[in-house]
């Protein structure tokens, strides 16, 4: 029994599990207060302009990063592993040669674009200021997560949580708590601020020390990043439609309070999948670095052992989320208690996100990017149809049912496919690794 608890407490994984643990507990933490500070800060309405405002700045950030959020892991972890430092430097001048323009562009063409969204698609006049301030944010974010990959690549799995989520969640709420916005306008400049500062920590933390800058990637291997990168991001973008096409909608369809109540459970109910992202971080490049090592057990250990820590810290936050939906939910204002069934409607789908493990990063760092392409289009189909259809209806509660069937479908699709191309199933974690 002692050796098998040295083993145990050995593995990697479950080392920096506790390491990235901590720190998406803080993340969850501050990006949960933050919400509760919006909501109360602003109210209902002016609190929903600010979440839709941020829905489309985050769709945006992933849409300039191309798809090579994850090709960046993926190649960076093997570089790493084969020591080819002069390839490290290569791909992430090569990722900042594609991001930038095009998140400068993005960025005006929301700006130009403002007064259309606001008026003709979301019909709220009052969106377009917001939309003009929320433009300024597109670039800070990308180019912060975009450096929390390339560190996630390299298994520096504190700064990749803290520039992923969790640094602008805390510098934004300590921004809150020191000048207290009374509207909308006034919160987004913060969130502006709290972003630069972020992205200013990004490119120093990442450069500080290491040699080589920057380097030109050879020809077939910036052809072979690129290669990876384009089915990635189709997979990415379809993800952020299942993320946030219910708010959306929400928003052309229904009232600033709508999305406001939505938003509210919706990411109360992310907090049920902080240890996904947490256990992924290591154990994405994990994957990556076994794949290319040939290892196939090795992948299929990482993977079972994953899937029994994030169900293991995943089924009392469940049941907590179940059992006090109405007191959470009050948190945010008295105007919130009605979103009890919202959250626990949505921390059943997030529920099942995590206890299927990480099959999307086994698909993608495995180079079965193809497949969970098409389980995630599959999903967002899904989720666009079913929103067009059953939002205007039944409002609210149609989005987060939607929002939950889609999650799962797209994840138990994934577990198929999983146990089909690499020969086990990750919702068997009582299975010896």
């Amino acid at each position: 029994m002692l050796k098998k608890l040295k083993r145990i407490l050995d593995n990697e994984v479950i080392k920096k599990s506790a390491l990235a643990f901590s720190i998406k507990v803080l993340g969850a933490l501050s990006g949960f207060l933050l919400n509760v500070v919006i909501a109360r800060y602003l109210g209902a309405e002016q609190a929903g302009y600010f979440f839709l405002a941020q829905a489309i700045v985050f769709i945006l950030a992933v849409a300039v990063r191309q798809g090579l959020d994850n090709a960046l892991v993926r190649y960076i972890a093997g570089y790493q592993v084969l020591q080819q430092f002069d390839k490290v430097s290569g791909i992430y001048r090569l990722a900042l040669t594609k991001v930038i323009p095009i998140a400068v562009i993005s960025a005006l063409l929301l700006f130009v674009l403002s007064h259309w969204l606001a008026n003709a698609v979301f019909e709220k006049p009052p969106l377009e200021l917001i939309l003009n301030i929320g433009a300024l944010v597109v670039f800070p974010i990308a180019l912060t997560q975009l450096h929390s990959f390339c560190f996630q690549g390299q298994k520096r799995i504190t700064h990749a949580l803290l520039f992923q989520a969790a640094g602008l969640s805390s510098i934004a709420l300590l921004c809150f708590w020191a000048f207290k916005p009374s509207n909308v306008i006034d919160a987004l400049y913060l969130y502006f601020v709290s972003a630069i500062i972020l992205c200013l920590f990004a490119f120093y933390f990442w450069n500080k020390g290491r040699k080589p800058k920057l380097s030109i990637l050879e020809d077939c291997e910036r052809q072979k990043v690129l290669a990876t990168a384009r089915p990635l991001f189709v997979i990415v973008m379809l993800a952020q439609v299942t993320q946030w096409v219910g708010q959306l909608l929400l928003g052309a369809l229904g009232s600033a309070e709508d999305v406001a109540l939505f938003a509210t459970a919706q990411r109360t109910a992310l907090l049920t999948s902080f240890i996904l992202i947490a256990v992924n971080s290591i154990a994405a490049p994990k994957f990556a670095e076994s794949y290319r090592q040939e290892d196939m057990k090795q992948v299929r250990s990482v993977a079972l052992m994953s899937g029994k820590l994030m169900t293991l810290f995943a089924l009392p936050v469940v049941g907590f989320m179940f059992a006090f939906a109405p007191w959470l939910m009050g948190l945010f204002g008295s105007e919130f208690t009605e979103g009890a069934n919202l959250l626990r409607i949505l921390a059943l789908g997030q529920f099942v996100n995590v206890i299927t493990g990480s099959v999307g990063y086994l698909l993608q760092m495995t180079g079965h990017e193809r497949i969970l392409r098409t389980n995630v289009l599959i999903s967002s189909v899904f989720m666009i149809v079913g929103s067009a259809l059953f939002i205007p209806l039944y409002g609210v509660t149609a989005a987060a049912c939607v929002t939950a069937f889609s999650i799962a479908i797209q994840n138990l699709l994934c577990v198929y496919h999983v146990n089909k191309k690499l020969g086990f199933n990750t919702l068997n974690i009582l299975r010896s690794h």
